[in-house]
């Protein structure tokens, strides 16, 4: 095996351990986040604002679906848990707040 082989292998794994790692120790953080809000609170907002927006979207192009009940029932559940809840674990600042329209 020649040395330039040996080395691009070495990177890949270096790499590969290296964004693994990176990724777990964010994602661990992000956990423990959660954690301290439903220890201090018990409960946290269950969707990102974009996932909001998401279902705000379908739910204006289907809102006859058999799917339609479900998705308000969701949204309904975001907005009281936005109300309820004085921290928040994603960030509302550039978007418009549900909890505060309800």
């Amino acid at each position: 095996m020649s040395l330039s082989a040996i080395i691009v292998m070495l990177a890949s794994i270096v790499a590969l351990w290296g964004v693994a790692g990176y990724a777990l120790i964010v994602s661990m953080r992000h956990e423990e986040r959660k954690l301290s809000l439903l220890h201090s609170q018990g409960d946290f907002e269950p969707y990102s604002p974009r996932a909001f927006r998401d279902l705000e979207h379908w739910l204006m192009q289907h809102p006859d679906s058999e799917h339609a009940p479900e998705i308000r029932e969701w949204q309904d559940r975001q907005r009281q848990s936005l109300q309820r809840n004085p921290r928040r674990f994603y960030d509302w600042s550039s978007d418009d707040d549900p909890g505060e329209a309800a």
